[in-house]
């Protein structure tokens, strides 16, 4: 059975080696540890699943170049709740659906500069 490990947010500068552009975004990313010890890093953009940004597989949206750089700029942790703490904490009545449904989208921070 898979077990969550870590959520976190973290932030990547990306500089087009061709044209020079450089931007920012933020990635949800949650790291999953499988029945055999090994972890999986699952990366979103803008809610949608994408491959890790690390994968060379960025490209400029200025020129379209693949050869991207890549720079992690931070990480911010959001760690996992334990049923068992004493943090406040809501029993949820909705279904996910209902929830997607009220949740208004939240699109990355995308900077340019």
């Amino acid at each position: 059975m898979a077990m969550l490990v870590d959520v976190a947010v973290e932030r990547y500068r990306f500089v087009c080696g061709r044209c020079g552009r450089a931007w920012t975004a933020d990635y949800d990313v949650q790291y999953v540890s499988d029945d055999v010890g090994a972890t999986f890093a699952f990366y979103r953009l803008d809610g949608v699943p994408v491959p890790p940004p690390t994968g060379g597989e960025v490209t400029c949206p200025n020129c379209g170049a693949m050869g991207v750089a890549v720079i992690p700029e931070g990480r911010r942790d959001s760690s996992p709740a334990r049923l068992d703490s004493d943090e406040p904490r809501l029993r949820v009545t909705t279904t996910d659906e209902q929830r997607r449904a009220a949740a208004p989208h939240l699109p990355a921070v995308v900077s340019r500069t």
